[in-house]
């Protein structure tokens, strides 16, 4: 047989069993109107307020009981993984010498006295584990870049990630200054996480009440203003409260996008609260709601394509529409770097070759499918048969137009995660998915 141009697959995906990827309920965010940054912002607070409450210190379930499931070590279940040191600790099931509780919204910024109708303060969609030391030489500095003239305060080596230092910014975090005049750099591989928490909180807190028990809830606005923060650290709880800073959130959004810590930390927090972080499960949405940027376009069959990315190279993706079922499909394979030379041959199905696809509903202008493993198999031939496995995680589209798409993928299984950027091969088919959208 021919040697075949798109040959074997995306990852080298050897894969074991694996536990299935959680994700949001499919109807969960039903109600969401991207049509305009106030639709967007208000449906999204509607999806995700009224939650469920936990108490910050307590002898049945609180916060150290979530945190301690949120931020377990990936390496080592038994210990804990810190926000801004990455330093891993033997789990303590409450208050310790070592960690403690980082409300990434300072709490002073607004909502500083804990009782039972404090919903921000013991929510754990921004709270993390953080050494006690980098907590309090944060304290409640807006989240800022810093310079080379700042404080240094280092990471550790786990998880693959952290410890390596170096010249601003390595992969440190950096301090300098005091209170709302003060900066805090969180380092690359958790800005993102901070920067979403952050988000969270100011579209889950818009003021009135808790649609259940009644508590007021205070309206907390995320700025680039310092002034307004130290207009709301009054020591008392405010109705208004203000942190930031905006900007440098959205360039940290950008720079650290969610990965499988971020995710494991979302998904165990949802299973306790019952409400979900958007701009996890939808991280395009940051644009819509912050930056005033909604895109409106729609998927369509005018995206049936090649599609490749700079991102990846020798990788490649075809994709499907199927309008009349609303499903969008694709196929991740690796390609020859070099033409074949004459006479060469390969196997379709062979062992060392796969491929990975996946199908799932789309709306708007976004997909989330679900990645399945394909292998074995001969190319025209009933026997052996190739062999579909699901669970191993989730790709996430995102359109811009009808030439350029944002893909994010979570594999959870191989501890693979990122972000590309996709282009079509060839714009032939262009001009019919332009037509598409505006018909």
């Amino acid at each position: 047989m021919d040697r075949l141009v798109w040959l074997a697959a995306f990852l080298y995906l050897v894969f074991l069993a694996s536990p299935a990827i959680a994700q949001a309920p499919a109807d969960y965010y039903d109600n969401a109107d991207a049509s305009s940054p106030e639709s967007l912002r208000s449906t999204l607070h509607e999806i995700i307020d009224d939650h469920t409450r936990f108490p910050y210190t307590s002898t049945a379930t609180d916060t150290w009981d979530i945190l301690e499931i949120a931020d377990e070590d990936q390496d080592n279940p038994g210990n804990i993984i810190t926000i801004y040191r990455n330093a891993t600790y033997p789990k303590q099931g409450g208050g310790n010498d070592f960690y403690n509780r980082e409300h990434t919204w300072p709490k002073s910024y607004g909502y500083p006295d804990d009782f039972s109708g404090n919903y921000p303060y013991t929510d754990a969609h921004h709270l993390f584990l953080a050494d006690s030391g980098y907590n309090s030489s944060r304290s409640n500095h807006p989240y800022d870049n810093c310079t080379a003239s700042c404080s240094e305060k280092v990471t550790e080596s786990n998880n693959d990630r952290g410890g390596v230092g170096g010249v601003y910014p390595g992969d440190s975090n950096w301090r300098t200054g005091s209170f709302t005049q003060g900066s805090w750099e969180t380092w690359g591989g958790r800005r993102g996480d901070v920067a979403r928490a952050l988000m969270y909180t100011d579209v889950r807190y818009a003021g009135g009440t808790h649609g259940i028990t009644g508590a007021t809830e205070p309206d907390l606005i995320l700025t680039d203003d310092r002034n307004l923060m130290d207009l709301s650290n009054t020591g008392n709880n405010e109705l208004v409260g203000y942190a930031g800073l905006l900007s440098v959130l959205l360039q940290w959004h950008k720079e650290d996008p969610v990965d499988m810590v971020e995710f494991q930390h979302h998904e165990a927090v949802a299973s306790f609260q019952g409400n979900r972080n958007p701009f996890i499960d939808h991280p395009e949405w940051v644009e819509c709601v912050f930056e005033a940027i909604c895109n409106t376009f729609n998927i369509n069959a005018g995206l049936n394509d090649a599609w490749v990315s700079a991102d990846a190279p020798f990788q490649g993706f075809f994709f499907t529409v199927f309008p009349d079922l609303e499903v969008f499909f694709l196929s991740w394979f690796t390609f020859d770097s070099e033409p074949p030379t004459n006479g060469a041959s390969a196997v379709f199905g062979a062992a060392d070759q796969r491929w990975v696809t996946g199908a799932g509903a789309y709306s708007g202008n976004s997909v989330t499918v679900n990645v399945e493993l394909t292998s074995g198999g001969i190319f025209n031939a009933s026997e052996p048969l190739a062999v579909q496995q699901s669970g191993y995680g989730t790709i996430t589209i995102v359109f811009n137009n009808c030439n350029e798409a944002v893909l994010t993928y979570n594999v959870p299984s191989v501890g693979l995660s990122g972000q590309m950027t996709l282009t079509r091969v060839v714009p032939s088919n262009v001009a019919l998915c332009e037509a598409l959208n505006t018909g």
